[in-house]
Parts: C-alpha cells; structure tokens; sequence
C-alpha cells in the first residue's frame, strides 16, 4: 500500500535495469577504490581529472578551432588510457563488469597526436575521408576487445572468462596492440617533428612578427613523448622477454609520467589558444623558380630589397611578412626569398630584426627620443613584443639596452 502523501513513482523495466547495471558498477568502483587507494592512484586520478577538465574548458571556449578538437580528443583519449592502470591498482579487474573491460585505445594517441600537430602548423588543413585510415588499426583492436568483453560478460568465473578470452587470443592480440603502438610513436613522432620544424623554418624565413607562435613548447611535448614511448618499449620489450616483479613498477612509471605529461599538454594547449597564427605563403613552387633567375634579375631584386630597407625604412611596420614585402616591391616571393636566403645569406626575420636592432640603438643615442622608454623606442622600431625584443637585442649587441646605454 502506498502512503497518501508520497508519490507513486513508476519506471519502466528498461530504465530500472539500466539504472541497476549504472549502480552495480558504480558500487564495484567504489568498493574497490575505497579499499585501494593509494599515492600512485591518486596522482593518475588527478591527470585523468586535469585531462577532463580541460577538455570542459575548451569546448567553453564557444567556436572550437580544429586544432582544439584534436586537443579535446587526445586529452580525452589520454585519460582513458590512464584509466587501464586503474582497472589493476584498484582491483576492478578482480570484478565480474570490469574484467577485460574495453579500452584498446593505445593506437589512437600517436595519430592524433599528429594530427594535432599538422593543424597548429599547417594553416590549410583540411579533414579528408583518408584522414580516417590513420585509426583503421585501433578500431579493429577496440573492435576485437568489445567482442571480447561482451562474450565474457555472462560468465560468473573468471577461470571461465580467462578460457573464454583464451580462445579468441586476448593475450596475443594485446601483444600484437603493444608491439604497434611502440612503431606508431616513433613513426608519427618523427613525422610530427618533422612538421614542426617546417612551419619554424618556414616562420623564421617569411614572418618577422615575434608575436607569432613558434611552438617551442610543441617540440618539447614531442621530445617528452618519445621519451614516453622509450619507456614502453622497454616495458614492452621486457614484459614479453621475461616478466619480473618489477615489472609492474616499470608501468607504474609509465602512467605517472602520462599523467604529468597529460598537465602539461593540457596547460600548453590552453595558453597557445590565444597567440596568432600567420597566413602561409604558397611556396611550393618556389625551388623551381630560383632556376629560372638570372644574374641581372637577382641583383635588381636585391638593389630594390636594400633601398626599401634603406630608405623607405619598411622595417618599421611590425606585421611585415615576406610576402607583403613582396607585393610592395612589386616582386614574386619566390625572388624575393631567394634574394634575401641566398644573396644577403640570412633569414628574412633576421634580416628584418637586424635593421629593427640598428634603429633601436640609433634612437637610444639620439636625445631627441630621450622622452621615450626603452620599450617605447623599441615599439617605435618595429619590434611588437618587449619579451623578443630584449632577446633579440641581446643576441646581436651582446648587451641588454640599459648596458648598452651606459657604454
């Protein structure tokens, strides 16, 4: 009999044994968790947590770049990994729902990384239907774990679900995952760095903005990780040759390094939202045209670089890139380039900075501009940035302002 004063609540049978099953693992999680936690644990927890935090924070962001979806996605994906080492640390393995629970996500980090990569570096970058081959080998593994774990499922024993998963090879296919996710990492981090090192060099020889990002920190994340994949497959290696107790601290450093490097790719992505990314140049075609210069070309073309320099003093606008200079000039900008490399034997950015450096030096004498702050002056020059402007000057007097002031 139900009470006058309390509502008559009713489910339908779907709902109460979806809401049973969201319980039971819910409780198994907590049960686990409550007997087992530990430092290890936490310090995982907390870069699965900072992974998905971040991942909120950039989908606030309101549009969301393509740059960040890969972001959103590796962060996320990132997490999850991290979340395998719990399944044994926290003894869920040890429960009937998250035995052989599906994560086969190993081989989706290395793509995504560099996909991630080539959409900060690449301004054109488009999502084509072959894009999607790079994750055709880790949906055939989560594919192979999900019929794993739900033929598993019913089975009560786990000298049952063991045999079971025996059967369809759970144990070589793994090894076959681990083995593949150590020749990603080195193929798609070589290639990521690759790419990152085209757009520096690509940066420094069309744009002379020092606002512009030059993804110091990007090449740092990539180095870390190949570091990390070093440690897999020493783990990797180890773990199939002869396993030891050690073993499973090897992999214990593993996930506590994913984690701290989790932060910090969630860190650095969150700050380099907001830096500008210059409109690239179409130079492909560019070392073919360098052939077609003449001598007499060459030395035209440079004659007007350095009068424009010289005289119209084009240094002063602090948003000069190769090819506006170009456009100016009334030259291609494959001449130009290959005037400014070549012939004056320097970047296009240092060519620029070094006259910007001159006029700042001119100016710090000149009392004329007395009135004027350091940082004032170096506005006035061209520079944008007070940070790569007193690195810069350093670099080519071998003094900072103020030491140069008093020389």
């Amino acid at each position: 009999m139900t009470p006058v004063n309390c509502p008559t609540l009713h489910f339908s049978k779907k709902k109460v044994k979806k809401r049973a099953v969201i319980y039971f693992l819910y409780s198994s999680f907590l049960k686990r968790s409550a007997m087992s936690f530990n430092w290890f644990d936490l310090i995982v927890a907390f870069g699965i947590l900072q992974g998905v935090v971040s991942s909120g924070l950039l989908l606030r962001k309101g549009t969301v770049s393509t740059a960040s979806k890969f972001l959103i996605a590796l962060l996320l994906i990132s997490s999850m990994l991290s979340f395998k080492i719990l399944l044994h640390t926290l003894k869920l393995w040890d429960t009937n729902s998250f035995r052989y629970f599906p994560l086969a996500i190993d081989l989706v980090i290395q793509p995504l990384i560099y996909l991630y990569v080539r959409s900060l570096t690449s301004r054109i970058f488009f999502w084509r239907d072959k894009t999607w081959l790079n994750f055709v080998p880790a949906a055939l593994f989560m594919t192979h774990a999900l019929i794993v774990y739900f033929l598993v499922l019913p089975e009560i024993s786990f000298v049952q679900k063991d045999a079971l998963a025996e059967v369809w090879h759970f144990n070589q296919v793994k090894q076959l995952e681990d083995y593949l996710s150590v020749v990603s990492g080195f193929v798609y981090g070589y290639f990521s760095l690759v790419s990152v090192q085209r757009y520096r060099r690509w940066l420094k020889d069309n744009v002379s903005d020092t606002n512009y990002a030059t993804f110091n920190w990007l090449k740092h994340v990539l180095l870390l990780t190949g570091l990390l994949g070093l440690v897999l497959f020493i783990n990797v290696f180890t773990d199939h040759a002869f396993y030891t107790r050690s073993s499973f601290l090897r992999w214990q450093i593993f996930y506590v390094y994913l984690s701290v490097l989790t932060y910090y790719l969630a860190y650095k992505g969150l700050q380099g939202q907001s830096l500008p990314q210059p409109v690239a140049v179409n130079h492909e075609n560019q070392s073919s045209d360098v052939l077609r210069f003449t001598m007499e070309e060459l030395e035209a073309a440079k004659r007007t670089i350095l009068a424009a320099l010289r005289e119209d003093r084009v240094f002063l606008d602090n948003e000069l890139t190769l090819q506006k200079l170009a456009q100016q000039l009334q030259l291609s900008v494959a001449l130009t380039s290959t005037v400014i490399n070549k012939d004056l034997n320097q970047s296009f950015r240092t060519l620029i900075n070094t006259y910007r450096v001159d006029e700042v030096k001119t100016k710090l004498k000149d009392p004329r501009y007395s009135h004027l702050s350091i940082l004032g002056i170096a506005l006035e020059s061209g520079f944008n940035s007070e940070a790569s402007f007193y690195r810069i000057f350093k670099t080519a007097t071998g003094h900072s302002p103020k030491r140069y002031l008093k020389l």
